[in-house]
């Protein structure tokens, strides 16, 4: 595989807020769950002290290779999935972190490299996999989702308000030929939206993406493993880049810092707070850090500190 530069694979977002408030103990065990091109392991790396750990995981083999070139050789890396990591880490790791990161962006690479077909705008195979070792491609789900099923995958997705539209016209368009690539499928997409083609383009490709990889899904049980490898004190801190995952990290973070319980219990028991939100409203970058790092202008920090 190909190794670059870790700005060429991945320029990291929130950099220094990541550090300023993952770091709580330059001793403790942190854990990147998605370490991509190493970015934030790296910086969380020179700041740890003698005794310090720092485990990066990743589901994407190409991301480890990447990880392993900029990252010293204390760091460990693991190839897993949010939903298998609890396994993954359960004998090193099991409520012993004081610190994980989750950054829930594609990747630059993801997006550039059009072997991977993440983006409209590179030629490729239309593939969206995180894991190009399992999983259904992108190509052969849309070859087989019904009309109303691939109606509902880019409403609730892509939340884009043609998606019926969207819909019928790669239903019929696959009816003359498989939709194997990025170009073509983008095409579909241009013709039948005219007025609305860039942002539908992003939405469709963002629904397809979300579907193939479960990302929605495997954020749920990454949260919930985070959660439970921490220890007292320990700090969870999620960068999300849209309304979708950051709706699932703030409920998620709510529910931690403050349960109430359910108004249809016959007999409602007090339910303690098991965490405590750092900082009330989300932390986003500064317009110094868009214009260096367009792609980051989305993004959102939440950090939320487990109570014991």
């Amino acid at each position: 595989m190909k190794t670059l530069n870790e700005t060429a694979f991945h320029l990291p977002v929130l950099l220094r807020q990541v550090a300023e408030f993952l770091l709580t103990d330059v001793d403790g065990t942190y854990i990147d769950f998605t370490v991509g091109g190493g970015g934030h392991s790296k910086l969380i790396c020179e700041k740890l002290g003698k005794s310090g750990r720092l485990i990066g995981c990743d589901r994407d083999a190409e991301a480890l290779v990447q990880a392993r070139s900029v990252l010293s050789d204390r760091v460990r890396l693991v190839q897993s999935r949010f939903s298998d990591i609890r396994g993954a880490l359960k004998e090193i790791a099991a409520g012993t972190v004081t610190g994980i990161l989750m950054d829930l962006g594609v990747s630059s690479h993801h997006l550039d490299d059009p072997s991977r077909g993440f983006s409209h705008r590179t030629a490729g195979a239309l593939d969206l996999r995180m894991d190009q070792s399992t999983g259904e491609k992108a190509a052969e789900l849309l070859a087989r989702l019904s009309l109303p099923d691939l109606t509902d995958l880019i409403t609730m997705y892509g939340e884009d308000p043609q998606a019926r539209r969207i819909a019928r016209a790669i239903v019929k368009e696959r009816e003359q030929s498989p939709l194997a690539t990025t170009e073509a499928l983008a095409k579909v997409i241009t013709k039948s939206v005219p007025a609305t083609a860039n942002k539908s383009l992003a939405r469709v490709f963002q629904a397809l993406r979300i579907a193939v990889n479960d990302e929605l899904g495997e954020l749920e049980k990454g949260l919930e493993a985070g959660w439970d490898l921490l220890k007292p004190q320990g700090r969870l801190a999620v960068i999300s880049y849209h309304s979708l995952e950051d709706r699932i990290v703030k409920n998620f973070m709510r529910e931690k810092a403050a349960p109430t319980s359910a108004a249809f219990e016959p007999f409602p028991t007090e339910h303690i707070a098991t965490g405590r939100i750092i900082s009330r409203k989300p932390i986003t970058p500064d317009e110094e850090e868009i214009e260096r790092n367009p792609r980051a202008r989305s993004a959102k920090l939440r950090v939320i500190e487990k109570l014991g």
